[in-house]
């Protein structure tokens, strides 16, 4: 069973909880990194990813119920990524009050794991194989 060529499910929830969880702690990082001053413990370290991980699945979410035969095209997407960063970095600002140049710092740090998570979501898995 593990030198199968296709991943079960409960492995890619693995790997999907990893990244988020890698994610959280990057973020972590990242506010301790750009100084930030309030809401800097876990809990609220992990309600704000939760916040901005809602965020931009439901920003994502029409594209992966759309019905674009080979999948949506790069230019849409990269709109879609655009916008979805422009809003978190405002919502990281808010929350964590550390000025939109270092929330946009701390947005790059967590938008490759992120964007590596929802596109495992909504592929099924498909993108590991």
């Amino acid at each position: 069973m593990i030198f199968q060529d296709r991943m079960g499910g409960i492995q890619i929830i693995i790997i999907t909880l990893v990244l988020i969880l890698g994610s959280i702690l990057i973020f972590k990082i990242g506010l301790i990194v750009t100084k930030a001053q309030e809401k800097t413990n876990m809990k609220w370290v992990a309600t704000s990813f939760g916040i901005q991980f809602g965020i931009i699945l439901f920003i994502s979410l029409p594209l992966s119920m759309s019905s674009f035969e080979e999948g949506p095209p790069g230019g849409i997407i990269a709109l879609v990524i655009i916008f979805s960063a422009f809003i978190v970095t405002h919502v990281i600002n808010v929350i964590h009050k550390i000025g939109i140049k270092r929330s946009f710092v701390v947005m790059l740090l967590i938008l490759a794991p992120i964007s590596f998570a929802m596109a495992i979501l909504f592929s099924g898995g498909s993108v590991l194989r």
